[in-house]
């Protein structure tokens, strides 16, 4: 189960080999003390994504750093009170002729 997870197997894929619901399978990788993109962030890792935000990481690369959804961080940063930036390219402003 575990070189399945590490080899980058899903969780449902994971379950069906084994012919288990996949909430076992994400129930056991956390008892292992395996990171899972499901898993919470400790108060220290927390206070790193909101420097890191401020220093202008996005949200994608923050949850690619802790192995965590981008819902989880988002969660973490808003009720720490940091205003989250607008997705997307900033525009540029038009020039007038």
């Amino acid at each position: 189960m575990i070189s399945r997870h590490e080899a980058g197997a899903s969780m449902q894929q994971i379950a069906h080999e084994l012919g288990v619901h996949h909430t076992t399978i994400l129930k056991r990788l956390q008892g292992l003390g395996i990171t899972t993109r499901y898993s919470k962030l400790t108060p220290a890792q927390v206070h790193e994504a909101a420097q890191l935000h401020k220093d202008g990481w996005t949200l994608d690369r923050i949850t690619k750093r802790h192995h965590v959804a981008a819902s989880t961080v988002r969660e973490y940063l808003l009720i720490r009170g940091i205003e989250l930036r607008v997705r997307g390219r900033k525009k540029l402003p038009s020039c007038a002729d």
